[in-house]
């Protein structure tokens, strides 16, 4: 019998699903001590639990099914000399998410913006059609796609930027992430859906802002770590950007005050552009990710989808 640690909360039809694998599931508030170093998976994190976890010499551990796309969060390289495979939720909240980018760039490209505070018959005309504001995603994967996919069916253009420049599917251009700067010469709207890795910490700083005159709006729904917040403020405030809307942020929650609340060219959703109704919840939605791997990982050890790459961190 094959011991699953269920962090967070699983149905009675995942239950029965598992079971037909002899998957057995403890959570963390039945876990014995004696089943500790018995858990061969781990569906989701718990830091505290998890280092213990590790720490057994006798641990069987051997896949964690990340809750989230990014996997910054956990001990990548104590996993990586363990041989432990992680899988993430990445594309899980595709979907919600390209509808928030799209609802970002409305917002302030039909002047949304301007009358959510105008009390005043004083008419602004001064907006954009999708096709007049080109769009540059920063990170072609799962998430990259579905925003090409929306930017694209309102008639838009939209660039890409990855790793090495390989062609994906969705997007009029992509480019390689060291030679971006023709795409960004194209662009009025740059998406930040970086991964949380080293190489991308504080990716978009002020040598970054400082490559245009002035872009419309600067977005991030990748991580709160690869934008340098003081930098955005400064381009913001002598009118490099117009705009920006961030899903994400460095710390989360903002303390009071932050002056990232105190910009009104700034839109702040507070780390919830993956809402919906159906898969409500962050993690809604995950164990149907998560049950695709199950019966290869079973079978042989292998995995058909959302392995990371543990060197890199994505």
């Amino acid at each position: 019998m094959v011991l699953l640690l269920a962090v967070k909360a699983i149905t009675e039809e995942n239950r029965e699903f598992l079971s037909k694998y002899d998957i057995n599931v403890v959570t963390p508030d039945t876990i014995t001590e004696e089943q500790i170093p018995e858990v061969l998976i781990s569906y989701a994190w718990d830091n505290e639990l998890g280092q213990k976890i590790l720490a057994n010499p006798k641990s069987k551990l051997k896949w964690i099914q990340a809750q989230s796309a990014g996997v910054d969060y956990l001990p990548l390289q104590k996993l990586q000399e363990r041989n432990i495979t992680v899988t993430n939720a990445s594309g899980l909240k595709a979907v919600p998410i390209s509808q928030t980018v799209l609802g970002y760039i409305l917002y302030f490209a039909r002047g949304l913006n301007v009358y959510t505070t105008r009390h005043h018959w004083e008419p602004f005309t001064n907006q954009y059609l999708m096709s007049e504001l080109p769009v540059l995603v920063f990170g072609t994967g799962h998430i990259g796609q579905q925003i090409a996919q929306a930017v694209k069916a309102l008639g838009g253009i939209v660039y890409g930027v990855n790793t090495s420049g390989r062609p994906v599917p969705g997007f009029d251009a992509i480019y390689p992430i060291f030679d971006y700067q023709e795409a960004l010469a194209k662009a009025q709207v740059v998406v930040d859906g970086l991964p949380g890795t080293k190489d991308t910490e504080n990716f978009f700083d002020e040598h970054f802002f400082q490559q245009f005159n002035q872009l419309f709006l600067f977005i991030n729904i990748g991580r709160g770590t690869t934008l340098n917040q003081e930098h955005l403020l400064a381009a913001i405030d002598d009118s490099r950007v117009k705009y920006a809307a961030l899903d994400v942020t460095t710390p989360e929650p903002l303390p009071k005050n932050h002056p990232l609340f105190e910009r009104p060219q700034i839109l702040l959703t507070q780390h919830t552009s993956w809402g919906e109704q159906k898969n409500a919840g962050r993690m809604g939605g995950l164990f149907r990710l998560f049950e695709k791997n199950v019966p290869s990982f079973m079978f042989n050890g292998t995995f058909v989808q959302n392995v990371v790459n543990l060197s890199k961190g994505y």
